[in-house]
């Protein structure tokens, strides 16, 4: 990574999105038929209310159940649920649902009932065309890369404290066992890193830089999560509220096994031949085929119907498969003391300077 040009002077998309580009061109030189795959898939609208029953079905099924009952439901189910409901986001944001601004609309806001993200659904959206996808591997610009100061923090705890390290590895999949445990780990956590290593943990220099929605579209997704929330704990009591919550809270930690495993096994981070890697598994029925990600990064405009089909349709481009599961990325991840989400090509040294560097030009 190189930090000498500001990146309102830099241009064009990175590299590894240069080549995702590249094999489009490839498929569609050796294919022109699967130019017909693009388009919509409407259809899809009819996973709304399969999920919204399929989740406040089981949150039914245990609103007597109490606390253990709730959690394990949350963790062996609950998270796959909204996995399944996450993955519509991905549909959606691409508009390979709807094309037409209010059709999208209404389909965004259903899928909040299910998701209720307070808004974070359309933040995701925004950050997900207008950063990811135009910048995968490029650490400045795209958003999924995990802060470079926060990971050289963790490593240094890692080779000079290790028993300590495994202790804060072990409080920290504890933490996120637990309901919004996500959200104290976000408060407490970097703190006892930043004590543990005495090196910053975090980049001071925003890196996003991509579109964000207004105050104004989020309303509407803040209102209908909070009725969402209160209809449910209405209907079902606490205890279904609380499965809900839980839900979630594994989902977006450490301890979400198919969403974490999932993106820690689609970018390598600095293979620019292949870029991404899929997943073609049986979990891919239930996540709309969220795992054909290589194919989707080439073809963005192609529904999760049809991504098979190009897949089927250019298997000479498309061949880059992850070498794990989603559960064996997440114990790779774990027992490794989270390992970084992305391979950066950046020295020791040079994460030590860029971060001391920029801590030093935050202080002043």
């Amino acid at each position: 990574m190189s930090t000498d040009t500001p990146k309102s002077q830099r241009n064009g998309i990175s590299p590894q999105s240069r080549r995702h580009n590249e094999m489009r061109r490839e498929a569609l030189k050796a294919h022109p038929e699967l130019r017909q795959l693009s388009g919509t898939e409407p259809l899809t609208v009819l996973a709304l209310p399969v999920l919204l029953a399929v989740q406040w079905g089981i949150a039914w099924l245990v609103s007597d159940g109490g606390f253990l009952l709730v959690g394990l439901t949350a963790f062996l189910i609950g998270q796959i649920v909204y996995h399944s409901a996450g993955s519509l986001i991905h549909e959606t944001c691409h508009k390979l649902i709807f094309k037409g601004d209010k059709a999208k609309l209404a389909f965004d806001l259903g899928l909040e009932v299910i998701l209720t993200s307070y808004g974070k659904q359309l933040i995701y959206q925004h950050q997900h065309v207008t950063s990811h996808h135009p910048y995968v591997g490029d650490y400045e610009r795209d958003y999924e890369h995990e802060d470079i100061c926060a990971l050289q923090a963790r490593q240094h705890v890692q080779r000079t404290h290790p028993v300590l390290q495994k202790a804060l590895t072990i409080f920290t999949l504890v933490l996120h066992s637990l309901p919004l445990g996500f959200m104290i780990g976000d408060f407490v956590l970097p703190r006892l890193n930043s004590w543990a290593s005495g090196r910053p943990i975090r980049d001071p220099e925003e890196r996003f830089t991509g579109s964000r929605p207004s105050s104004a579209d989020m309303r509407p997704f803040i209102l209908v999560s909070a009725l969402s929330n209160i209809a449910l704990l209405a209907l079902f009591g606490p205890w279904a509220l609380l499965y809900h919550i839980w839900s979630l809270s594994f989902f977006l930690g450490k301890m979400g096994i198919s969403n974490l495993g999932q993106s820690l096994s689609e970018h390598p981070g600095n293979d620019n031949v292949n870029p991404t890697r899929s997943s073609y598994g049986p979990i891919n029925h239930i996540l709309f085929n969220t795992g054909y990600h290589n194919e989707h990064h080439s073809f963005p405009n192609v529904p999760w119907t049809r991504l098979p089909a190009l897949h089927k349709g250019a298997p000479e481009v498309f061949h880059a498969e992850a070498e794990k599961s989603y559960l064996g990325c997440w114990w790779d991840h774990v027992k490794r003391d989270f390992t970084a989400s992305r391979d950066l090509e950046i020295h020791e040294h040079d994460q030590i300077a860029h971060c001391e560097g920029r801590e030093k030009a935050w202080v002043k």
